[in-house]
């Protein structure tokens, strides 16, 4: 038996302080002692779900694991050094257990127009493969972009960006995108909102709109068979260093692995 457990059973239940003004105050010490633990008990399991709850989020918008070129500015968020699709981890990387897919995407910062307000955000671009169960759990309106059917001009944006710049399912916008050359005129593509989602983490919501991977190929004048980089999704996510480590032992020395909420990329 617990020590501790013994001597207070040994104190309440002594005869000489049943009747006395001590037995009450040892009962609400323990009563109070007992419901500090359930509330420290509930807040650390509180603060470890809603932790959980974050970094599945962050991974839904950007996977698990990146794998990009070597750069210097190491931004996601402005323009790189194409990768090659056509590598031995692509579509299956056989070699990590852990790796549930493998999808490409791509980047670039753009600013949308409307007649009344502009927006800066990021174009995330992906295929048809791309694995749309993060973004259909929060879906508020409209459906899915369809990209199965040549470029398409679908553009899933956020509830808090659709309120923002007032467009709705069906809403047509243009998009700016900058050129190297400051002296020229920027890249203008046409979209229409094809539906809206709210995950409940503003900070990243209002920072993205989801497309064609094709239209950011076009801009950034790549080939079909070259894209930003690769997003890496595992089966389960606790086994993330380890398994980030493999899929970095794994790939082309020129190319690096990390996961988004690293400062410090290479190894986990």
């Amino acid at each position: 038996m617990n020590y501790e457990l013994f001597i207070a059973k040994r104190i309440i239940s002594a005869k000489q302080h049943k009747n006395s003004v001590s037995s009450p105050i040892i009962k609400i010490s323990i009563l109070a002692i007992a419901l500090g633990m359930v509330v420290m008990l509930f807040s650390i399991a509180t603060g470890v779900g809603l932790q959980r709850k974050i970094k599945e989020k962050i991974s839904g918008f950007n996977g698990d694991v990146q794998i990009m070129n070597y750069d210097e500015n190491n931004s996601k968020d402005a323009r790189v050094k194409p990768v090659p699709l056509n590598q031995p981890f692509y579509p299956d990387f056989k070699e990590v257990p852990n790796v549930k897919k493998v999808q490409p995407y791509a980047t670039l910062a753009g600013i949308i127009r409307t007649p009344e307000n502009f927006e800066g955000v990021i174009l995330k671009g992906i295929n048809e493969n791309y694995d749309w169960s993060f973004f259909k759990e929060y879906l508020v309106t409209g459906t899915i972009p369809d990209l199965k059917k040549g470029i398409s001009n679908e553009i899933l944006i956020s509830k808090i960006t659709s309120q923002r710049l007032k467009l709705k399912v069906g809403d047509f916008f243009y998009m700016f995108f900058v050129k190297d050359d400051p002296n020229k005129a920027p890249n203008a593509r046409k979209f229409v909102v094809s539906g809206t989602f709210d995950s409940g983490f503003q900070e990243i919501d209002e920072g993205f709109i989801v497309g064609d991977i094709r239209h950011i190929q076009k801009i950034n004048k790549w080939e079909e068979n070259e894209v930003g980089g690769f997003e890496v999704l595992l089966h389960d996510f606790d086994r993330l260093k380890d398994s980030g480590n493999e899929i970095y032992d794994h790939i082309d020395p020129k190319l690096n692995a990390f996961h988004h909420s690293r400062k410090i990329p290479c190894y986990f």
